[in-house]
């Protein structure tokens, strides 16, 4: 965690350990943290000074010698905004009754503004978008938050959230697109295609929107085949993208402008059919991918090949 397809900080939660991982995705550092069964870990600082754990009625952050609960529960996402503040999106919860028979169901999502000195919420913004589930994308630099609410074959909505004083000011981006994330320097967004809609890679200018790239999967020239939506920025300079034909993914080293450089091999599997199943930016120039031989998943870290010239398309 934090979930994301592009490069970031990532924790895991083992038991009641919460661990930081580097760039290779290897344990750094630990902290033991007060989580009972069903705690899910949202987030934390680098220091693991700072950890958010998400319950099913509540959210806990452990803090310095105590743990504060704010009355959010179910929450998905939880960023750090630098000013001793908290940007959390989580559904609304609500009972439903369809014929003589009452259920649990997910409303509106909404994003708060919790203040982490009191566990506060200073401000709340009804995003409009249901039976949602959100990941949120961080700038490296200016405060902005990118969030992804992706509702299944329904397709997706995108937000850029930015705080004004006690305000949150939220704006909607795109629709029916995967947010991947930003480049290393913030000047650049990338958006992969949603399964469900049009198979086009897109890099937008940051802050302005505009768009200043694309690639889509007919310029590839697949027979039955696309861009898939696993895709990360990996420097300023280079992108990989998840591609191929149906059930033949391989990952293509774009330039920040995607333009194809050439097909990053991975190692074959020894003995029987290996499929892959994701990748994802976890450090600069480094990715991890998920294949899966003969029904096991496995998964590495692989890096970017520092000298890209003898690569081909």
């Amino acid at each position: 965690m934090p979930v994301g397809l592009g490069v970031g900080a990532r924790y895991r939660l083992d038991g009641g350990t919460v661990c930081a991982l580097d760039g290779q995705l290897r344990v750094v550092r630990r902290r033991d943290v007060e989580a009972v069964e069903d705690a899910g870990l949202l987030n934390a600082t680098p220091d693991l000074g700072v950890v958010v754990l998400g319950y099913r009625d509540r959210l806990v952050v452990q803090l310095e010698g105590r743990a504060l609960e704010v009355g959010i529960g179910s929450a998905d996402a939880a960023v750090f905004t630098g000013d001793g503040r908290l940007v959390v999106t989580a559904p609304v919860d609500e009972s439903v009754e369809d014929q003589g028979t009452s259920y649990d169901s997910e409303g509106d999502h909404l994003v708060r503004l919790v203040d982490l000195s009191s566990g506060a919420m200073v401000d709340t913004v009804v995003l409009g978008v249901a039976d949602a589930g959100i990941f949120a994308v961080p700038h490296p630099h200016d405060g902005s938050i990118v969030l992804d609410a992706g509702m299944g074959q329904d397709g997706s909505a995108s937000f850029v959230v930015r705080v004004s004083g006690d305000r949150l000011v939220v704006e909607p981006l795109r629709e029916d697109v995967v947010v991947s994330g930003f480049d290393p320097s913030g000047s650049r967004l990338l958006l992969t295609p949603h399964p469900s809609f049009d198979d086009v890679a897109t890099v937008l200018e940051w802050p302005s929107l505009r768009t200043v790239a694309e690639l889509s999967g007919a310029e590839l020239d697949f027979d039955d085949g696309g861009i898939d939506m696993y895709g990360s920025f990996v420097s300023d300079d280079y992108i990989v993208l998840q591609a191929g034909e149906v059930e033949a993914n391989g990952v293509l080293l774009c330039t920040a402008d995607l333009e194809p450089v050439g097909w990053l091999e991975l190692d074959p599997a020894p003995d029987g059919e290996s499929e892959l199943s994701s990748i994802l930016g976890v450090g600069p120039g480094l990715f991890v991918a998920e294949v899966w031989v003969d029904g096991e998943e496995s998964s590495a870290v692989w890096r970017v090949p520092g000298e890209i010239s003898s690569l081909r398309v």
